[in-house]
């Protein structure tokens, strides 16, 4: 990522639209962290063109808000198929679609809001899982968009604030986002043992060995 940023850098009249391109490139599934691109688009705005800080900002919003909008559409239009589909099978399984479903009815606006600061593939399956349960394009843009506004403007505003120290941030950052994937997926893991040690000894033997 340091050399993402030096790259923009020397390419500073263009840095809003390299940022732009890489954004829109998540929503339709390409690997590629937003969080780091949000917190390199602020360091870049305080260091290379801190002139433009505002206008680039306004760029990097509207990419954030735009790409939600592609892996809505990959789920509205591609529907039931997307569970079998290469990558996309991986972020929107048939357990996590109906949790976030349930989410939806539940807590409304702030499931995009939490979800917009979850790292690994949280964000992209609530996008396409609202495309694929057919949430209406109007209701799933303004939610969005307010959880879009809330999350890109903290990230670049960190980005921002760190100036020259922004290598340091990008760092603990990715070290932050492995250790949460690192821990959900040890949690799903210990669950999964569980569920199969509750099945293989049966719900008597357990409650006896807990004894």
């Amino acid at each position: 990522m340091e050399s993402i940023f030096a790259y923009i850098c020397d390419h500073a009249e263009h840095a809003h639209l390299i940022i732009f391109v890489l954004i829109m490139l998540t929503g339709i599934g390409v690997p590629i962290s937003e969080e780091v691109l949000l917190l390199i688009a602020g360091g870049i705005a305080s260091t290379c063109v801190p002139d433009h800080a505002v206008t680039f900002y306004i760029w990097i919003f509207f990419a954030c808000w735009l790409s939600a909008w592609e892996a809505y559409w990959i789920g509205r239009l591609l529907g039931p198929k997307l569970l079998n589909i290469g990558w996309f099978k991986h972020i929107v399984t048939p357990k996590r679609l109906e949790k976030l479903t349930s989410y939806y009815k539940r807590f409304g606006i702030f499931t995009f809001i939490i979800g917009r600061f979850i790292p690994g593939g949280v964000r992209a399956a609530i996008f396409l899982s609202s495309g694929l349960t057919k949430m209406p394009f109007h209701v799933f843009i303004l939610r969005d968009g307010i959880a879009c506004l809330i999350a890109s403007l903290t990230m670049f505003y960190i980005g921002y604030l760190s100036g020259q120290n922004i290598h340091t941030i990008i760092h603990d950052f990715e070290l932050y986002e492995k250790t949460a994937i690192i821990t959900v997926i040890s949690l799903i893991f210990s669950a999964i043992l569980i569920y199969w040690l509750y099945k293989k000894k049966g719900p008597a033997n357990v409650a006896n060995n807990s004894d």
